[in-house]
């Protein structure tokens, strides 16, 4: 069986590539794609390959957990321009489950608990405040750093045909600022809790002294521009 799960793997690897271009060209759905194209992912490569004037608003928005931990995804794409109204799309995951493994999926514990849910003209345009509120669309904070083992969101969206990023990790006291989380988990019915913060050491990021745990998905991001810049460490 894991043979067989290595294989398929990195068959999805070469199928995959390794940038994000929307649901149409890759399925983020997948484990094994979602494993080389996140980064791409995170950025809103897609999103802002798209975002021109006069096309829909469009917005992702993504919590690390603590990567190995969990990890959340919202996609919020507007219907039409009227009468209103969005697509709304959660997806979650949590730690592997390597019992959760079975012969017709082999990779279902890598797979995301996924909702999808009709936002209301209102609804859409709520979560737009509450998205501006937080600061999203001032300018994206230069030089932030991304770590994995720490707790952060990032929304990537186009809106009015101008892209944008943001980012707010909460061991830097970015939290305080956030508006639009209660909004996203008050319609997330994947059924996955979601991970509160806690405390984050510098050894729980560099793990030293624990050589034997030392985790083959510690990475390091920087924001650069309107996006993720700088991958000063990965897998």
């Amino acid at each position: 069986m894991l043979r067989a799960l290595v294989k398929v793997t990195l068959m999805a690897y070469a199928i995959g590539g390794c940038a994000y271009h929307g649901p149409a060209q890759t399925d983020i759905d997948n484990p094994a794609v979602r494993k080389v194209a996140w980064f791409s992912y995170l950025d809103g490569n897609d999103i802002r390959q798209g975002c021109t004037p006069g096309s829909l608003d469009r917005f992702r928005l993504v919590y690390n957990g603590q990567y190995e931990k969990q990890v959340r995804s919202y996609e919020i794409t507007q219907a039409s321009p009227t009468p209103g109204g969005a697509y709304f799309v959660a997806r979650a995951m949590g730690a592997t489950n390597l019992a959760e493994v079975r012969l017709d999926d082999l990779l279902a514990p890598w797979r995301w608990h996924r909702s999808d849910l009709q936002l209301s003209p209102g609804d859409f345009e709520q979560f737009s405040d509450l998205l501006l509120q937080s600061g999203w669309g001032q300018g994206a904070p230069q030089g932030k750093i991304l770590h994995s083992r720490d707790f952060y969101w990032v929304v990537s969206g186009c809106r009015n045909g101008q892209f944008h990023f943001d980012a707010w990790v909460d061991a830097q006291g970015d939290f305080k600022e956030i508006r639009f989380q209660d909004f996203l988990l008050a319609r997330d019915r994947t059924g996955v809790a979601f991970r509160k913060p806690v405390p984050v050491t510098p050894r729980d990021r560099t793990e030293q002294g624990r050589p034997r745990d030392r985790s083959a998905t510690i990475f390091v991001l920087t924001v650069s521009g309107e996006g993720i810049g700088g991958l000063l460490n990965a897998f």
